[in-house]
């Protein structure tokens, strides 16, 4: 109810009794003295009517009371009072009020906030679909044209893929690299005018941008797009001292072919990165002239490089991967030519381990697949780590985890050959071509295991083959050096008594009488030597 209505309810419930009880008690008094002095006794009529009349006060007067009283309360409890008295009564409470204000301010600008940012993703979310493809054109303008965007007078489209520089070479770490992409897209955003693009997207390393002119021929949106571009370049550098790199699809004309147009912005950008040009913003029309498609050759240093790899050689097997990815990136510049030579080493490394028996381990840092990765590297140093990283060393780790084992059973395999195979021309390169290894690994692996040279043990199996020979048959000594490969006798003889200290007649003169008793005898001898 209303002050003012409160308050003509106050004073017509309190007047009426109370000028009631006024006008008695006048009359009262008016009446005794219009009668005179006199000792003549009041009547009881007047008695009743002054009794009256103060009854009808002293209520009035009550009622007067309680309705301020409640007047009072009513007054308390209204905000204006609140408010006043929060004032007057100290800046405690008059602080508390301040802060229960501001808390609301400050609730309010977060809200519109979470509201903006909800919003500009809800907008990225629905332009992704333009570059995937995959989506129905009347569906996708409802959408575009839901979040205010129009395309019924846009007549020429490009889109323009966007990556800052390997953070290797500046003061940047890769915990930053996020905030750096929001700062560029936030940049591109400003500088471009709003009613030339749709707002950019984040796909995975690369800001994506659909820009478009209302008016004008491709010429026109290709000469605004340079001015663009270099206003964002130049502010990207002045303000976070990074370098952008820039590739832009070709002009097309329906919205449906913006996932085309995508992959084409992605390739010219490739293409700028492999060529090691200068220039920071390379358009795809411009790489498609006079280029052919070579197909993917085998680069000469492949099997060593292999061959380091498999042998745990990790500096060597280092250094001929980079010299192998320097020489691709040299004579490949053509990007769908530079991803089948990338894969094409790829799926050799893999049938190399395959046949090793090798089990490949992924490493920690791999996210995605073998072959998605390989296609997203940009540069050669990023195909040099790449290889490095995901490739060479855990393969090396894998093969030394068994290289014990395998180094076991490959000297058992040489030992196998030459104890079946002394009679035949055997050497160090034929085994190493037989097993699959680099003849120089064989040798040092077989020397260092051994205690002997290859071609020292073979001799030796062939002296104690021939002391067999000469104590249990009578085969004459040419030829046993027949058999055992020498070009001729006294090249047998020469060899035979430098290992055994005599000839191979003075050996079957001593021991072929009793050749039991007699090659014991020898077999003590030569322990002792060696001991």
């Amino acid at each position: 109810m209303p002050r003012t209505r409160k308050l003509q309810l106050l004073y017509k419930e309190l007047l009426v009794p109370l000028s009631f009880g006024i006008v008695a008690m006048s009359l009262i008094l008016w009446e005794q003295g219009s009668q005179g002095e006199g000792n003549r006794s009041v009547p009881w009529s007047e008695w009743i009517l002054l009794i009256y009349g103060l009854v009808v006060t002293v209520i009035g007067l009550l009622i007067f009371r309680r309705k301020i009283r409640w007047g009072k309360t009513d007054l308390q409890r209204s905000p204006a009072f609140s408010t006043l008295k929060a004032v007057h009564t100290g800046d405690e409470s008059s602080q508390r009020l301040q802060e229960q204000l501001n808390y609301l301010t400050d609730s309010q600008k977060k809200l519109e906030e979470q509201l903006k940012t909800q919003t500009n993703r809800l907008k990225q979310y629905m332009i992704h679909p333009l570059f995937h493809g995959g989506f129905e054109t009347a569906e996708m303008m409802s959408q575009l044209g839901a979040m205010g965007y129009s395309f019924e007078h846009q007549q020429w489209y490009a889109v323009v893929s966007v990556q800052i520089e390997p953070l290797e070479q500046t003061r940047f770490e890769e915990k930053d690299r996020e905030l750096l992409y929001f700062s560029v897209q936030n940049m591109l955003e400003e500088l471009i005018p709003a009613a030339n693009r749709l707002p950019s997207v984040r796909l995975e390393h690369t800001i994506v941008l659909l820009v478009m002119n209302d008016k004008g021929t491709k010429e026109t949106l290709r000469a605004a797009l340079e001015g663009w571009i270099a206003t964002v370049q130049t502010a990207v550098y002045h303000y976070i001292q990074l370098k952008t790199c820039i590739g832009v699809s070709g002009v097309f004309g329906r919205i449906e072919d913006c996932p085309a147009a995508f992959h084409e912005s992605v390739k010219a950008f490739k293409y700028h990165n492999w060529s090691g040009q200068e220039q920071s913003v390379f358009y795809f029309e411009a790489m498609q002239s006079g280029q052919g498609l070579p197909f993917p050759e085998a680069h000469p240093l492949e099997p060593e490089w292999l061959e380091a790899v498999k042998s745990g050689e990790t500096m060597r097997a280092d250094m001929l991967m980079k010299q192998i990815i320097q020489d691709l990136f040299q004579t490949s510049l053509h990007p769908l030519g530079m991803e089948m030579s990338m894969v094409r080493l790829l799926l050799l490394f893999l049938d190399h381990m395959r046949q090793w028996g090798t089990v490949y381990e992924p490493a920690p840092s791999l996210k995605t697949s073998l072959l998605q990765e390989v296609l997203e590297l940009r540069n050669a140093a990023e195909a040099e780590r790449w290889f490095k990283e995901s490739l060479m060393e855990p393969c090396i780790r894998a093969i030394e985890g068994t290289m014990k084992s395998h180094k076991r059973h490959l000297l058992d395999q040489i030992v196998h050959i030459i104890h079946e195979e002394y009679d035949t021309e055997l050497s160090l390169e034929s085994v190493a071509g037989r097993l699959h290894y680099n003849p120089n690994y064989l040798s040092g692996l077989f020397n260092k295991e051994m205690n002997i040279t290859f071609s020292e043990y073979l001799a030796k199996y062939r002296h104690d083959m021939a002391r067999k020979w000469l104590i249990e048959t009578e085969l004459p000594v040419k030829e046993i050096a027949c058999r055992l490969q020498y070009k001729n006798s006294q090249n047998f003889i020469r060899s035979f008594r430098k290992g055994q200290g005599m000839t191979p007649g003075e050996f079957r003169l001593k021991y072929g009488r009793n050749p039991l008793i007699q090659e014991s005898v020898y077999l003590l001898e030569r322990n002792k030597e060696h001991v």
